[in-house]
């Protein structure tokens, strides 16, 4: 099953010459693994090993690699660190599944690693860095035939999971993207529980339930050509696809929970051939918020098999202002007060004071939400989303300011394929009109938008400044 959910992207070339996140790099006579020249990110991606499980490179070369990484650690050159430790232990164990690995040094760092691990769980981080942790041991547990180790990590996985997945299945750091990650973690550790004799039926079914949400939500979340809108922190080809998560679930006979989007802060709309997944939630986990963005009430269209309006995505995890930026209300498609982020996000994973969602009406035809920006929370911008019938659809804005905040600033981002006719107050597409009133100073022109790490994409932006009432309505042939 590892084979269907692993990353179809090619990581290693041979020659010491890797690719992670869009960023190539080739080592002279010996991999640094501790290089840091292309960021931290980088680096975890090289320290992962997810390469080891690419029946493209020859098997004796990825015991080599291994091999050198085992002895650096042995050395004390490689200082661990327990998110890459667990993904590397996952890995490793996956290799050794079908290569079993007899070399001493590798046994003896994969066996210091997990000691290392059980030891030093990210508390400090939580969320889906914990998660990960636990999933680690409990394989680890399972290849060890360790009980007091799948004791712990059975505790700590429930526990986790009960807190960490939210009641519509979603997990709460709201990132489809992460949501795709833990659950192929959660199938491969059914798999591997359901092999192992000495463990009871209750405790694999637990997790099956849990899986189970998990797959719906992805399900409902996905757009019906199985792309993603890529809200919070979400990029392309980094976790597996909604395709692949339902044939590795297929295998287990795991089927799917029928839920519906809710807790998660996201809505859902639906016409003959649209739909639009609405954020209507505000910064969570309240105590871990580093993967949210400041954009409640932003929206994305999908339209004819394909997305047409986008979320604008991530390209990095640097602290930059690229980051800042990515993760502000201004890029997204929704209105911005002033110029300011609706929470105050900043320092790459960090939110200061956060904006209020003072009130959500929802049905299966319309959708309003209410959001107080941080700065001034006399300050409103409420939109409801109204299916009129299964071909038109209206989003209306009443924007509320005070005197010395009187700019409003809306954005709506095109994906790179789809071509505009702009007329005052009406846009033209491909079978899609959007009447618009009650704005001004409408603006078309380029702007770039992420779909994954250092990838940006270029596509038509149109922006316009509020007034207190604005209205577009979408007609769809």
């Amino acid at each position: 099953m590892a084979d269907i959910l692993q990353s179809k992207q090619k990581e290693y070339f041979g020659y010491f010459s890797f690719e992670f996140i869009g960023l190539k790099h080739s080592f002279d006579h010996r991999i640094d693994w501790n290089f840091q020249g292309h960021g931290k990110l980088w680096n975890y991606n090289l320290q992962y090993f997810s390469y080891l499980l690419d029946e493209g490179i020859p098997v004796d070369e990825r015991l080599r690699l291994l091999r050198d990484f085992s002895d650096q650690l042995l050395a004390l050159t490689i200082p661990p660190e327990p998110y890459p430790v667990s993904l590397r232990i996952v890995n490793t164990l996956l290799f050794h599944t079908r290569y079993p690995i007899t070399d001493a040094i590798i046994l003896e760092a994969l066996q210091k690693q997990i000691d290392y691990l059980a030891n030093n769980l990210e508390y400090h981080l939580l969320a889906n860095h914990l998660l990960e942790n636990a999933f680690s041991l409990w394989l680890a547990s399972i290849y060890l035939t360790d009980q007091p180790l799948f004791n712990k990590s059975h505790q700590l996985l429930i526990t986790q999971l009960d807190e960490q997945i939210l009641l519509d299945g979603g997990h709460y750091e709201c990132s489809v993207m992460y949501q795709s990650i833990l659950l192929s973690k959660l199938l491969l550790c059914i798999e591997a529980a359901r092999k192992a004799f000495w463990i009871e039926p209750s405790k694999i079914y637990i997790l099956e339930e849990k899986a189970a949400k998990m797959l719906g939500w992805v399900n409902v979340y996905s757009f019906p050509d199985g792309t993603w809108a890529l809200m919070n922190d979400a990029a392309e080809k980094i976790a597996p696809a909604t395709a692949s998560l339902i044939e590795a679930a297929t295998v287990l006979n795991i089927i799917p929970t029928e839920v519906v989007l809710n807790d998660s802060g996201f809505r859902k709309m639906k016409g003959a051939n649209w739909e639009l997944l609405i954020k209507t939630g505000a910064v969570q986990p309240a105590y871990q918020p580093g993967h949210v963005h400041a954009d409640v009430t932003s929206y994305c269209l999908w339209y004819k098999g394909q997305q047409i309006i986008v979320d604008p995505g991530i390209s990095t995890y640097a602290i930059s202002s690229r980051r800042n930026i990515e993760r502000g209300t201004s890029v997204h498609n929704t209105v911005s007060i002033n110029g300011y982020n609706q929470s105050d996000v900043w320092g790459g994973f960090r939110v200061g004071k956060r904006a209020r969602v003072m009130s959500l009406k929802d049905s299966s035809y319309c959708v309003q939400v209410a959001v107080c920006p941080y700065f001034n929370h006399r300050c409103k911008h409420e939109r409801t989303f109204v299916k009129i019938n299964n071909h038109s659809l209206v989003i209306e804005d009443s924007v509320q300011v005070v005197p010395f905040l009187s700019s409003a600033k809306g954005n709506i981002q095109f994906a790179s394929h789809v071509s505009v006719d702009h007329q005052q107050g009406l846009l033209k597409m491909d079978g899609l009109t959007i009447v618009i009133q009650g704005v001004e100073n409408e603006i078309l022109q380029n702007g770039n938008y992420a779909v994954s790490y250092n990838r940006l994409q270029s596509g038509i932006r149109y922006e316009y400044h509020a007034s207190p009432i604005s209205r577009f309505t979408f007609t769809f042939s």
